[in-house]
């Protein structure tokens, strides 16, 4: 409290109460105001007069003493005080010291109420000076503007004193609050030499110049001070100088207090983003105008965010960053605020539409959208032949060939777009192997074309279709076709030609084919297989010395089939009588390919062939030779036989008996038994013996008086079947071996049993009974058997056993299709299992160079490629997916492009990553799983790089347009973490 000089002029004091009255007065001049109050309250309640000026002055110093030591009881002593003496000459001081008070404490209205009904003329010079200030500062908060400036008026309208200042300041702030902003900055003017304010009236002076767009002003009044640095707010006032320079279009010098905000400033608002990259924009440095533009969340529709877009939109264009610039014209296209600037987004969004493709946006759709928008727009020409065009340029054939069927082909232009996009949809069709679907459209395409290059692809193609159909003969009808009208793909189908008569049996026109197409394929892979499939056809047509030459060819140029070229070689000097030729053939063989499927087939043939040389002591030895080293062999038990007979040849009889008899014994109840049991009856008729022989049958296990029954009970049976009632042949083989459970047919029961049972589609059935085969001695029936349990329990997805009999058949088989099934299955049934590295690993091992070509080819590389990737060997399965990009088409193709680009992002590789995403869009949009799983990728990776203008336009699109529940479970929940309260990163302040 300010000390109080009192002046007193003692009137008369009563008697008794003087000496307590001066006490008191003491205590209180002495600023003993606890003993001032205590005595003057003594004094008043003693007193007997109270209304005398002893009494008055006392209420009066108990209520200043009271109002020194702050106590709670101050105002109720001031009122007590102006009740009992309302005409004291005391009021005038002691409403000053209480408004004073009460100004302290911050109660205003109750300041207000006090002053305003005072005369505050009659105070002295400094009271009143206080006085109005205090009245005109508490109508200031209190929101009284008039009032206030009134007071203020007081004290700016005369001479010098300690408030002048601050009512200046007060009554520009009451003006500029009020919006008269010119009288304000008069008023704060006069305050820019003021030691208190001149720290604080810059900010004041350049805010109101920039309200009132007085930017050349504001600025050079802004640049010494800033430079200076005497000033508060420094980082307001450097963003205000920014915007001036910016609505002057001086975009360096406002890039460069921009960029000073930015390092003083941790956020950054809607508006300030927007200048920032608009001021780059100008500048040409269209990536900086994109990493300040595009961190504009949308909000509303507001002019803002239309224009940011639309400068987005451009700036992306400009760096050729098409799919993000598609996205910006959109939104800018969305907002219907300024007329102009939607008419040119749209347009831009259209053209890049056009232009790019996306599976966000059918661009039939929005071209036709903004013809009927804009009629009149000086664009819609432009529009218009984009229409037309666009079928050439985009991939979604479907809706395209719908729009074309709907204009009823009424000229010649749209016939011929008709027939290109049928003929494309039919090859993507072909690339699915979804070949009778393919067929449809190839046929769509012929009957609109001209003769010309498309129309005869699209012959070759429905051919391909048909021969991968088994549709052999069609195939044949339509490979005819492009006889005399197109001879390089008339030429080029030649090979396929002769496959289907192959297939059909027609050997000689397979040779015809095969023959025809030599000089097409010379020096290349084919021709091998064309020398090994001209070998077959005449083997097949028992032309053998034909046969011999082109296996022979074919063994020149050498292949993965040369073990089955030289065994049908052999085969063939046999069945020619060239036993000698056909021996040093099957040597070679057995030499040179120790490990092939082959080798005991050709020892087995071999002796054979000895025998039928009449070199019997050769066979034995080469039979002899398998039974040892080929226990498991198919020939093993014949072999045996085999060597019984030569012993009988050579007259060895008792050697021959004994060998018989161990087959006899070693397997009984079978055909061979049976065999061996008619040659050891010969050799005891022949010896005289028969006796013997009967002695023989009461020691063996056999069926030897059985066998008619035996046979004519299985034979039943096979008729069944052969007439194709298959339960019937099913009841008939049960009651065989019901009968006969190790009847003479034994093996053919079960194996037609099996056939039964998968022709009516019951494969467990099917299961048992060939299990029956292939856990017995390998027999005629092994490999087929093995064949079928793998194909029925990898079909009943029971993938364990599938892969344990793949790899069994890999083992067993001969033939190199059913070694390239084996293997495809193998690989296949350890995929489903995730044996990833296993599926690598036989890859390496198994799968040589042109071993497989075609769909299988990619069907490897894609196990491969995936395998890899989940075993986190991202590295080579990038390359094996990259392989598949550029070798294959359709599905397939796009499902590469998704994970290489999940490989890229995964590597934060995110502009690669970009590139692949926008690769996929543009060139397969119809695969719309891909492209939209692709697309949540590049949500992610914009939001890596802080670009959530893209990211949130994006997620939002998608949303819009899918109808996966998985992709969209994945939308919704981006959209909620990042965007539903967005988080501001540290350049983001969506409030000014």
């Amino acid at each position: 409290m300010l000390r109080l000089n009192f002046l007193f002029f003692f009137c008369i004091i009563y008697c008794v109460s003087a000496q307590d009255y001066n006490d008191a007065l003491k205590c209180f001049l002495a600023e003993d105001y606890v003993c001032s109050k205590s005595q003057f309250a003594e004094i008043i309640n003693n007193a007997a007069n109270s209304n005398s000026k002893y009494i008055e002055y006392s209420h009066y110093y108990l209520f200043l003493s009271s109002l020194n030591l702050y106590n709670e009881d101050t105002e109720l002593l001031f009122d007590n005080f102006m009740e009992r003496f309302p005409f004291s000459e005391k009021k005038h001081d002691a409403v000053f010291f209480i408004s004073e008070y009460l100004f302290e404490k911050k109660k205003y209205q109750k300041v207000v109420d006090l002053l305003s009904d005072m005369n505050l003329y009659k105070m002295h010079d400094s009271k009143r000076y206080a006085s109005f200030f205090y009245l005109g500062y508490s109508c200031y908060k209190i929101n009284k503007y008039d009032l206030a400036q009134n007071s203020f008026y007081e004290l700016i309208n005369t001479s010098d004193h300690a408030y002048k200042e601050d009512a200046i300041f007060y009554d520009a702030y009451i003006s500029l609050l009020r919006g008269e902003k010119a009288l304000a900055l008069s008023g704060f003017k006069l305050l820019t030499k003021s030691i208190k304010y001149f720290k604080k009236v810059p900010y004041l002076i350049s805010k109101i110049l920039f309200d009132l767009e007085q930017y050349d002003e504001m600025s050079d009044y802004l640049e010494p001070i800033l430079d200076s640095n005497r000033c508060e707010n420094y980082k307001e006032l450097i963003l205000l100088n920014s915007k001036a320079l910016y609505h002057l279009e001086k975009y360096d010098p406002a890039i460069v207090y921009f960029e000073e905000y930015k390092q003083l400033k941790d956020t950054l608002t809607r508006s300030q983003l927007y200048q920032m990259g608009i001021a780059y924009y100008h500048k040409g440095l269209f990536g900086f105008a994109i990493n300040h533009l595009n961190k504009i969340v949308f909000e509303q529709d507001d002019s803002l965010s239309q224009y940011a877009f639309y400068y987005l939109g451009d700036s992306y264009r400009k760096t050729q960053n098409f799919i993000e610039a598609m996205n910006a014209f959109r939104s800018a296209s969305l907002i219907d605020l300024d007329p102009g600037i939607q008419h040119d987004s749209y347009y831009q969004f259209v053209i890049l539409c056009y232009e790019q493709q996306s599976p966000l946006y059918d661009p039939v759709q929005h071209l036709s959208e903004f013809a009927e928008k804009y009629p009149q727009s000086e664009y819609v020409h432009e529009i218009y032949s984009s229409l037309a065009n666009i079928y050439l340029n985009t991939y979604n054939y479907d809706e395209a060939i719908s729009v074309l069927e709907k204009s009823a082909l009424i000229s010649d232009g749209v016939k011929k777009q008709y027939q290109k996009i049928c003929f494309h949809k039919a090859v993507q069709l072909y690339n699915d192997e979804l070949y009778e679907d393919a067929v449809i459209y190839f046929n769509k395409s012929i009957s609109v074309g001209d003769q010309d290059s498309v129309f005869y692809q699209a012959h070759y193609w429905k051919a391909e279709s048909y021969y991968n159909l088994n549709f052999y003969n069609m195939a044949l009808t339509t490979y005819a076709e492009l006889y005399q009208k197109n001879n390089e793909l008339y030429q080029k189908s030649l090979y396929s030609q002769a496959y289907c008569h192959l297939k059909l049996q027609d050997y000689s026109s397979a040779i015809q084919k095969f023959t025809s197409s030599v000089d097409y394929y010379a020096k290349t892979k084919f021709t091998y297989d064309i020398y090994m499939r001209l070998g077959d056809s005449y083997f097949a047509l028992m032309d053998y010395q034909l046969a011999i030459y082109f296996y022979d060819k074919a063994l020149i140029d050498k292949g993965l089939e040369d073990d089955y070229a030289l065994y049908k070689k052999s085969t063939a000097y046999v069945l020619l009588n060239d036993y000698n030729s056909a021996i040093l053939s099957f040597k070679e063989l057995i030499k040179n390919f120790p490990t092939s499927n082959y080798i005991d087939d050709a020892i087995f043939d071999l002796g054979n062939t000895y025998i039928l040389a009449n070199k019997l002591d050769l066979a034995l030895n080469t039979f002899l030779d398998l039974i040892d080293n080929f226990s498991s062999s198919l020939f093993y038990a014949e072999s045996k036989l085999k060597v019984g007979l030569v012993y009988y040849m050579q007259s060895k009889d008792t050697m021959a008996v004994d060998m018989l008899k161990n087959v006899i014994n070693t397997f009984p109840n079978t055909n061979i038994s049976q065999q061996a049991l008619h040659v050891i009856k010969n050799i005891y008729d022949e010896m005289g013996q028969v006796n013997q022989f009967l002695d023989l049958l009461q020691s063996v296990d056999h069926n030897y008086t059985k066998a008619d029954l035996d046979s004519s009970t299985y034979y039943s049976g096979e008729l069944q079947y052969m007439q194709e009632n298959y339960q019937n042949a099913i009841n008939a083989f049960n009651s065989y071996l019901s009968y006969y459970p190790e009847g003479l047919f034994y093996l053919e029961t079960n194996y037609y049993l099996y056939k039964a049972h998968e022709k009516i589609g019951d494969l467990e059935s099917a299961i048992k009974a060939l299990n029956n085969i292939v856990n017995t001695q390998q027999n005629k029936y092994t490999i087929e058997g093995v064949l079928g349990l793998a194909r029925m329990s990898y079909e009943l997805e029971k993938y364990i056993s599938a892969e344990m009999y793949f790899s069994q058949l890999l083992d067993l088989a001969s033939e190199i299709d059913l070694k390239k099934e084996a293997i495809l299955g193998l690989l296949e049934s350890q995929f489903h299992l995730y044996k990833y590295s296993d599926v690598v690993l036989n890859i390496s091992k198994l799968v040589h160079e042109s071993l497989f070509s075609g769909r299988d080819e990619l069907r490897i590389h894609y196990l491969k490629a995936y395998s890899l990737y989940k075993m986190n060997k991202t590295a080579q399965s990038l390359l094996e997916f990259k392989w598949l990009i550029k070798n294959t088409e359709g599905e397939l193709r796009a499902e590469a492009f998704y994970y290489a680009a999940v490989i890229l992002y995964n590597d934060k590789k995110y502009d690669k990553c970009q590139d692949m995403i926008f690769q996929l869009i543009n060139e397969l949009p119809g695969y719309q799983i891909w492209t939209q799983k692709s697309l949540l990728i590049l949500a992610k990776t914009y939001l890596m790089q802080e670009d959530f203008f893209q990211a949130q336009h994006v997620l939002i699109e998608l949303e819009k347009k899918s109808n996966d529940p998985d992709v969209l479970k994945d939308v919704r929940k981006m959209l909620q973490n990042h965007f539903s309260q967005f988080k501001q990163d540290s350049l983001i302040n969506t409030h000014e």
